[in-house]
């Protein structure tokens, strides 16, 4: 096949499998490909672009290119916010994650499949010949807090070397000198260094409960696992004392690479997927004009746009008329400040024959953007509006607090839970998620109990807000001195950020509140729940069992 490939990892693995392959590296910024493909005389029988981290590539133009278009998402659990809206404009998306591969199918009906990252094809070396115990290659700065934590915690304890600001090749040669490599993750994500410390034949010790993990390294006998900052030390001790164990198991990874994780491995996938999929461009429910408009919106939301507040009001302006069309222009006009459109925009809205009056998440926008003006009884109107096109008729929130909580509960029936990777400003965006509403809830009543449970319950589950749920729990223990259950989630959320000290002074002062409250055997049968190597409760003093 003619492939055309932008800043694409797999060009060479392409060109080996015997295809003519057009690599393409544009600079960051916004790209007309029908010129590019015309300046080198090059018709594409499927185009591939690789998401380039930093800086971003956006290629305009996509629909008036004939073939398969592909977009490999490698970033996706930091940059879906966007993503839902720019792979709207390829037949067929890949994603480094498992979970976020459904999440985008779901958002945007395009076809998406599982291409986690890969490994390097790198000799074996033993361990007898390894000069470093246990070692990090990454860069700890303050933007990252609870990488240094992590890192902190594991040079006290272990002597852990920390090597940054090295080149790729000095990275491998580091990895190839170490024999434990502890792993750490912003949100729940494989990373890319899990396989390069595996494909140098180091033993990773990489977070548990990661989608896809255990299907991409079998926990125990190819890597190591942990949840918390003692679950890592008791690995760690655990690994040093069994040396040939733990030999074996980093071999066994660095095996399993070599036949599975290698970049030819997912060049042959990604061929192989794409050459099944049929072309979506014929099919579009919506002009190419409408996710490209909203793409750049999406990054303008997150002060990452190619182009200027003027040039996105023009192009949203000019888009054909639609219920996502008036979404977005009612999250523009209240991200650069004008009341007064958002008004207009929302009383013509209320207008009776409208040609999408029927839009539920045009009822829900509207509704919520009248919210943010204070505009009540127009937030009730749309409510009403959204719960009759539901087949619902309940009575109406009395208050902007039950509103925004009434609108969390839709919002995580849609399993709209929270946006990732876009830091959410109250006063210039309009909530799209559940928790993002349960945080003006939060702010309009922070005294309110049921709130804060109900977004730590939120969150119970997705890495990477440990700082927001820290803040939640030690304002529940605070208001509610005698509830031990939020006194233990907030000693284990602090054990799993590192805060080793911190964590356990919680769990006992947890401990002590159910034992006040004759819960003893309650609070243990939920630590050990959530303590299953018992390396918690050894800390603590408390038998398995009691």
């Amino acid at each position: 096949m003619r492939l055309c490939v932008i800043n694409c990892s797999l060009q060479k693995e392409f060109q080996s499998l015997g295809h003519t392959v057009l690599g393409l590296h544009p600079k960051p910024g916004i790209h007309d490909l029908p010129r590019l493909l015309e300046e080198h005389r090059f018709e594409p029988d499927v185009v591939i672009q690789q998401e380039s981290l930093g800086p971003r590539v956006l290629l305009k133009g996509l629909g008036k290119v004939s073939g398969l278009k592909v977009f490999w998402s490698i970033d996706t659990h930091l940059n879906v916010f966007w993503q839902m809206e720019y792979v709207r404009l390829f037949d067929l998306v890949c994603s480094t994650q498992r979970n976020w591969s459904d999440s985008l199918q779901k958002l945007t009906n395009v076809p998406a499949f599982w291409l986690p990252w890969f490994g390097r094809r790198l000799s074996w070396k033993g361990w007898s010949q390894r000069q470093r115990a246990v070692c990090f290659v990454g860069r700890v700065t303050e933007h990252r807090p609870s990488r240094k934590r992590f890192v902190d915690f594991l040079r006290r304890e272990f002597q852990m070397e920390l090597i940054q600001d090295v080149s790729f090749q000095q990275m491998l040669e580091v990895y190839q000198e170490t024999q434990l490599a502890p792993n750490e993750s912003i949100f729940g994500e494989i990373n890319f260094r899990l396989f390069e410390a595996a494909s140098c034949g180091c033993l990773v010790l990489n977070p548990s409960g990661i989608p896809g993990l255990e299907e991409t390294f079998a926990p125990d006998r190819e890597i190591g696992v942990f949840s918390h900052a003692l679950e890592l030390k008791s690995k760690i001790n655990h690994y040093s004392r069994n040396e040939r164990l733990a030999e074996q198991t980093a071999k066994a990874a660095w095996a399993r690479i070599q036949e599975e994780h290698l970049a030819i491995h997912r060049a042959q996938k990604l061929l192989e997927t794409a050459t099944q999929a049929p072309a979506r461009s014929s099919t579009l429910s919506e002009p190419p004009a409408l996710p490209w408009a909203l793409t750049l919106y999406r990054l303008w939301q997150a002060r990452r746009a190619p182009l200027g507040e003027e040039g996105l009001r023009h192009l949203l302006l000019d888009l054909p008329e639609s219920p996502r069309k008036r979404e977005a222009l009612l999250g523009f006009w209240l991200g650069t400040y004008q009341r007064g459109l958002v008004l207009h925009d929302l009383r013509a809205l209320l207008q009776p024959d409208l040609p999408f009056e029927n839009d539920l998440a045009l009822a829900r926008t509207a509704s919520l953007a009248a919210l943010h003006l204070g505009e009540l009884a127009l937030a009730k109107a749309f409510w009403m509006r959204h719960q009759k096109l539901s087949g619902r008729s309940p009575r109406p929130p009395l208050s902007p607090l039950d509103m925004y909580c009434s609108w969390a509960g839709t919002f995580q029936r849609q399993n709209l839970l929270s946006r990732p990777g876009l830091p959410f400003d109250h006063e210039r965006h309009l909530p799209e998620s559940a928790l993002e509403c349960l945080i003006l809830a939060h702010r309009l009543d922070s005294r309110n109990m049921t709130v804060c449970r109900s977004m730590d319950a939120l969150l119970d589950k997705q890495p990477g807000f440990e700082p927001l749920r820290l803040s939640l729990l030690s304002h529940l223990t605070l208001h509610q001195p005698g509830n031990w259950l939020a006194g233990l989630k907030l000693g284990l959320v602090n054990l799993q950020g590192f805060r080793l000290e911190e964590g356990l002074e919680e769990l006992l002062l947890a401990a002590s509140r159910a034992e006040q409250h004759s819960e003893t055997r309650k609070f243990n049968n939920a630590l050990a729940t959530a303590d299953p190597d018992g390396s918690i409760r050894a800390a603590l003093g408390i038998q398995p069992g009691a």
